[in-house]
């Protein structure tokens, strides 16, 4: 047996690396329908696991290559054993990898991989740090022709708040969510779950099926698709055409699209559906507290996103809530004018005067079950005092949709 290279002469760049594949299956027939790529450490590495692998890789700043990587190598050993394109390769991805350049002399392996059906996987981990880059990793992954998945949904509250802004084409539910004993929390997870796959096709992946009973966990949870030791553990892929391996199909609906708002800014949003309404500042601050109100009580899985000019009336009070939000949900940021106050607790973006932005005061609110979007221009002060704003409350879901993607696309890490 070889002992382990010192970590001194290595690095996870240079560290011998293989990939093994789990299978996916129907959760209705057991059929394997696809295969997870995943990274270990060869014997002479003086790592012993992928997680302090991707650890190393962090800490001498080399994410992005390390984990481009075990990609590639996944996307290799896929092509060697001739994977069919009737069936799915997961491979995971971090989503600052996703935002970076594969390497220059990967460019024949990727067009070799296009022949293969892929759906990366975004993983959980710090999902609400960089908002920006995460929808453009989504972009470009759908770009290069691949399906996303989002891992472990349910582990994290931010990954129920991303699922409707990234539209996954796979939903993976965390192990322990399959594995543990049902609460009132696993069942607002499933309810939302299953409220964004009835909305846009997407399939729902159970991860971690080890019994009979969790393989009934998962189906009564709402999953078409399962992997775990049951159906057998991580190893080599067979030699497809050597081996009839029974298998499921993989569906041939296309990826869904990205959301991709034409307007830059939320009023630009909403002014497609049609003239806008008038208010002056009282009755906007009280639409405001409401909507604000209504946030609150929405829970961690809601991401609050706000805009407000340099007029902004009810300062304190909103402050107050602002700060409480930030507690209570996955994201709470405002984009303004001003600095923000050095106590704030929520992501706080300045917004230079120039700026269309600066002269829109928003709530956009994103949740599971809910979507709401109160988004005002600032018409200023007219000769008799009045302030007032030209405006637009709305409920439709693509509409804020639309417009909070509009603005995570500002919120970078």
């Amino acid at each position: 047996m070889s002992q382990p290279l010192p970590r001194s002469t290595v690095t996870p760049l240079t560290v011998g690396i293989e990939p093994v594949y789990q299978p996916v299956v129907a959760l209705d027939s057991r059929a394997v329908m696809g295969y997870e790529a995943l990274t270990r450490p060869c014997a002479d590495s003086p790592w012993t696991s992928p997680i302090e692998l991707l650890e190393a890789a962090h800490v001498m700043n080399a994410t992005v290559a390390f984990d481009w990587r075990c990609r590639l190598a996944a996307l290799r050993g896929a092509l060697d054993a001739h994977m069919p394109p009737d069936m799915v390769l997961f491979v995971n991805a971090e989503p600052v990898a996703l935002d970076a350049p594969p390497p220059a002399d990967s460019a024949a392996l990727l067009a070799a991989a296009g022949a293969l059906s892929i759906t990366v996987e975004i993983t959980e981990r710090h999902l609400m740090r960089n908002p920006a880059g995460l929808l453009r990793a989504v972009e470009h992954a759908r770009h290069l022709g691949w399906r996303v998945a989002i891992d472990d949904v349910g582990a994290d509250s931010s990954s129920l708040a991303l699922l409707p802004l990234i539209r996954p084409d796979v939903i993976k539910l965390d192990m322990r969510m399959v594995q543990g004993r049902s609460t009132s929390e696993t069942a607002v997870i499933v309810s939302a779950i299953a409220a964004e796959s009835d909305r846009t096709g997407a399939r729902v992946l159970a991860e971690g099926i080890e019994t009979e009973e969790h393989e009934h966990t998962a189906l009564d949870m709402g999953a078409t698709v399962g992997q775990g030791w049951l159906y057998g553990a991580p190893g080599p892929l067979p030699n497809f055409t050597q081996t009839l391996t029974p298998h499921r199909p993989a569906h041939p609906e296309p990826a869904v699209t990205v959301r991709v708002p034409t307007a830059v800014t939320p009023y630009g949003v909403v002014s497609a559906l049609g003239a806008p309404r008038r208010s002056g500042r009282s009755l906007y601050d009280e639409m405001e507290m409401g909507l604000l109100r209504t946030a609150a009580a929405m829970g961690p899985s809601a991401i609050v996103i706000a805009t407000r000019g340099p007029d902004h009336g009810a300062r304190h009070s909103f402050d107050a809530i602002l700060d409480e939000l930030a507690g209570r949900t996955a994201l709470t940021a405002v984009f303004e004018p001003c600095p923000a106050r050095e106590a704030a607790r929520y992501r706080a973006v300045t917004v230079d005067a120039s700026d269309p932005l600066a002269l829109e005061r928003s709530i956009i609110v994103v949740a599971p079950f809910q979507t709401a979007a109160l988004v005002g221009l600032d018409r200023g002060t007219s000769d008799d005092g009045r302030h007032s704003y030209n405006y637009r409350l709305t409920y439709d879901r693509n509409v804020v949709l639309d417009a909070a993607t509009v603005l995570l696309h500002r919120l970078s890490a």
